[in-house]
């Protein structure tokens, strides 16, 4: 059994899938597979993804269907952590002998992802918030694992019945970390463990308002999650900012606030909440 599986799907990657798997195979941990889904490619993909002979490289056919297939390869994996990986972004060369380190160091942590380099259109370091309380917060207001950093216990998944899922389209990740995010803690290493390509074709550009309409479902539903996890503390503040709750949310449900605003008011009073100990997880 390998202690890491690599899962990356393919989608017409022609141009950048070489470069990707030679990211993969250049990590300086070498205990994993590195299973390539085949998501329906029409162009060379298949081909490039073929001519390896690498043992640790698995190709498997699946029909054009994004979220079936990636959880057929959770369902194939055979490693202890499953690793995120898309097609087009480079592993820096110690992305998994860190991330392996860091959780079996820290056995706690359901998952844990790290920051990215932006290059191509963008060049910039993704830095997103390290520990678990300020990452369920920031889910508030956006997605603070970057998908192509996340590594994970499988059992987390296996024990917990958690997949992608459908109805979350382009955001089917945000709501995989949210959902892991219930279960057990998430982390972030504060290393760039990827390169992020950026280009006016990605998923996330072409399909942007679908994205976020998709994300902010996963956003209302932490909003939920965190009033069940409310606990109330006889203090001044904290009595005020839950006095407010239900009348940001009566406010948003009556159509006076947009979502947008509405989850930013409930990010502050929740925030503030949180800081005065009203919240356990």
């Amino acid at each position: 059994m390998n202690k890491v599986s690599v899962i990356m799907p393919v989608f017409n990657a022609e141009v950048f899938i070489k470069e990707t798997i030679d990211s993969v195979l250049s990590q300086t941990f070498e205990d994993f597979e590195l299973l390539i889904l085949d998501d329906g490619s029409t162009d060379q993909s298949v081909d490039i993804v073929k001519s390896y002979i690498d043992v640790r490289v698995h190709y498997i056919k699946c029909p054009h269907d994004y979220i079936s297939t990636i959880n057929k390869g959770i369902e194939l994996a055979k490693g202890k952590y499953i690793a995120r990986m898309d097609h087009d972004d480079l592993m820096m060369p110690e992305r998994l002998k860190v991330q392996y380190d860091f959780m079996e160091k820290h056995p706690e942590i359901a998952a844990c992802g790290g920051y990215m380099q932006a290059f191509g259109l963008d060049s910039r370091t993704i830095r997103v918030p390290l520990f678990h309380d300020d990452i369920i917060l920031y889910m508030l207001i956006g997605n603070p694992i970057s998908n192509p950093t996340g590594i994970i216990r499988k059992s987390i998944l296996t024990d917990h019945n958690i997949r992608h899922q459908e109805g979350y389209s382009f955001a089917d990740d945000f709501k995989l970390w949210s959902d892991i995010a219930k279960v057990g803690r998430l982390a972030n290493i504060p290393k760039v463990l990827t390169k992020y390509r950026t280009s006016n074709r990605q998923a996330s550009v072409v399909n942007y308002g679908d994205m976020m309409e998709a994300a902010s479902i996963v956003q209302q539903e932490m909003v939920q999650y965190f009033l069940k996890s409310f606990k109330p503390v006889e203090e001044l503040g904290s009595m005020v900012s839950t006095k407010m709750l239900p009348c940001v949310e009566q406010l948003y449900d009556s159509g006076f606030f947009s979502k947008g605003l509405y989850l930013k008011l409930m990010y502050e009073l929740i925030n503030g909440l949180m800081l005065r100990g009203n919240f356990s997880f």
